[in-house]
């Protein structure tokens, strides 16, 4: 800019505009930034099942040693044993989401909570729980439930819904889906905590 073009823009307070516009662009920068950083938690929170904006992860209560249940098992009857592993069926490839409880995420145990659901039988919400309400078997029978323990966390940390021939389906971590897999086997086989029974 030549000298007396820049003696006019000053006269004309150009100068001052041009700050203004500078400390306006500024801070609609900063309340942008802001914006995204608020959007990011809040779907971080949701995809995770946390507190949107918390920085601990989902929590699950873990009981180390297992809660003796009185009383005998109750067996279920062979139609519902079928039906609880049809049901399980129907919710193969359904993406795994931590705290999900829904066919458009699930996690493990509330896969098992809402297939027992499907049959009257009700269970508690987390893994190590419906542990606790099941009685133990040595000889899992399809519809049987199968847990594992020191998987993200110690203790009884994972369930599944036993099929027979070795086999469960469960939810398995983020990024798979609902399928099946190896009960005594591969990883689960290395965690498995033992099999347990509903009451009926």
């Amino acid at each position: 800019m030549d000298p007396l073009a820049a003696k006019v823009a000053m006269s004309l307070g150009f100068d001052v505009l041009l700050r203004c516009v500078i400390r306006v662009l500024i801070a609609l920068v900063v309340v942008a930034l802001m914006v995204v950083i608020i959007v990011v938690q809040t779907v971080a929170g949701v995809l995770t099942g946390g507190t949107p904006g918390s920085t601990a992860g989902p929590t699950e209560t873990v009981v180390t040693t297992p809660i003796a249940i009185p009383g005998p098992a109750a067996v279920l009857p062979p139609g519902d044993k079928l039906n609880i592993v049809q049901l399980a069926q129907a919710w193969l490839g359904v993406p795994y989401v931590f705290g999900g409880c829904t066919r458009a995420g699930v996690d493990c145990s509330c896969l098992v909570e809402n297939v027992y659901a499907a049959v009257g039988i009700h269970l508690p919400r987390i893994a190590v729980d419906q542990f606790n309400a099941t009685v133990p078997l040595s000889d899992p029978q399809p519809g049987d439930l199968v847990f594992f323990a020191n998987t993200y966390e110690p203790g009884i940390s994972h369930v599944g819904i036993y099929i027979g021939n070795g086999q469960q389906i469960n939810a398995p971590t983020t990024g798979e889906v609902v399928s099946v897999a190896p009960v005594f086997t591969g990883y689960w086989g290395a965690h498995y905590a033992g099999a347990r029974r509903a009451r009926g």
